[in-house]
């Protein structure tokens, strides 16, 4: 067996889902795509993109000894009830409070934090590879350095690029973290797909509500429900306060309408099990969250970098959405 399938056999065993390996070097197309969408200022106020532009399109100016990115990616797909089509379609239902529609949490905040899960393995993964190759330097980005990092798992052949930006695999659709691993020792890259999946299919662009997916391979943030419920830190103007919907924190609404995630299979990792009491929590519930509640509550998991001060912003915005639906669901009725 070879050093690179020895790697990647390992990394299944860890429970990644799939591992790429790409030769470290600049993402000239990237950079310039990344360049447009700074430039049209559809990063919001995410300040933070427009600095270590280099850094972003080329992992040398991370690492300066890089010469080989080791992608993984991490399915986290449990069925919840966000995903449930009759509640969504119920949402607004006034009859009896076990109907009554409740704000929702992306499915992939309701769980342990990825980046500490992500991280832990990858240097598992690379304590394992020092032991096959010897001497090697090695730094593990997860979601946290200014890195490319949906654009490297797809150089690695993990997927591609879907309309809605998100990396899709054609075995498990949407719903999973990515990691990258650098290395200053090189290894036989793999080779990306041969071509875009997508084909003619524009749902996540038609169903978006927001609009937010401005054409294809484009989303303006300032207009994505992830974007305002997470990122913003301001107070909600009126017009972003309705934009939120029932969502209280991130939005699953691109990945649940793409075709492409009928694959997704149940996580076997018990990491990323979801926690039974975040799946239940009402708007009202998180108005009324004291500090060390929500400490207890989501204080490990990717809820806690947003603090209950955003959430509870959210949390408002949400109870005013949901409560002007059912009047105007009345008001129909009524009709």
């Amino acid at each position: 067996m070879t050093i690179v399938r020895k790697i990647k056999e390992y990394a299944y065993a860890l429970g990644f889902s799939a591992i790429g390996i790409s030769k470290a070097e600049e993402l000239t197309e990237e950079a310039r795509r990344l360049e447009a969408w700074l430039k049209a200022g559809m990063h919001g106020e995410m300040r933070y993109m427009e600095e270590n532009f280099d850094k972003r399109i080329d992992p040398r100016k991370l690492m300066p000894e890089c010469r080989t990115v080791i992608s993984v990616i991490a399915n986290y797909f449990t069925p919840t009830h966000n995903s449930d089509k009759k509640q969504r379609k119920d949402c607004n239902s006034t009859e009896g409070e076990s109907e009554k529609a409740k704000g929702k949490i992306s499915i992939y905040a309701i769980r342990a934090d990825y980046h500490a899960v992500m991280k832990k393995k990858l240097y598992q993964l690379f304590d394992y590879i020092t032991q096959l190759v010897g001497e090697v330097n090695g730094r593990a980005f997860v979601d946290s350095a200014p890195m490319l990092d949906k654009a490297w798992a797809a150089r690695a052949g993990l997927g591609w690029i879907g309309k809605h930006t998100n990396l899709i695999n054609r075995s498990i659709g949407s719903y999973f973290f990515i990691g990258n691993l650098l290395l200053d020792c090189e290894l036989e890259p793999d080779k990306p797909l041969p071509k875009n999946y997508c084909g003619t299919c524009t749902a996540c662009i038609d169903l978006c509500p927001t609009k937010a997916i401005v054409a294809p391979y484009q989303v303006d943030a300032r207009r994505c429900i992830s974007y305002l419920t997470i990122e913003l830190k301001r107070e909600f103007t009126d017009e972003e306060k309705s934009m939120l919907g029932e969502w209280l924190f991130g939005c699953d609404i691109c990945q649940e309408v793409c075709p492409w995630t009928r694959f997704s299979k149940v996580t076997e990792l018990a990491e990323f099990a979801p926690i039974e009491a975040l799946q239940s929590l009402s708007e009202r519930e998180i108005l009324e969250m004291t500090k060390s509640t929500f400490k207890r509550l989501f204080g490990e998991t990717p809820v806690w970098r947003t603090g209950l001060r955003r959430l509870k912003r959210n949390a408002k915005a949400v109870q005013e959405n949901l409560s002007s639906a059912k009047i105007s669901e009345s008001e129909r009725q009524a009709d």
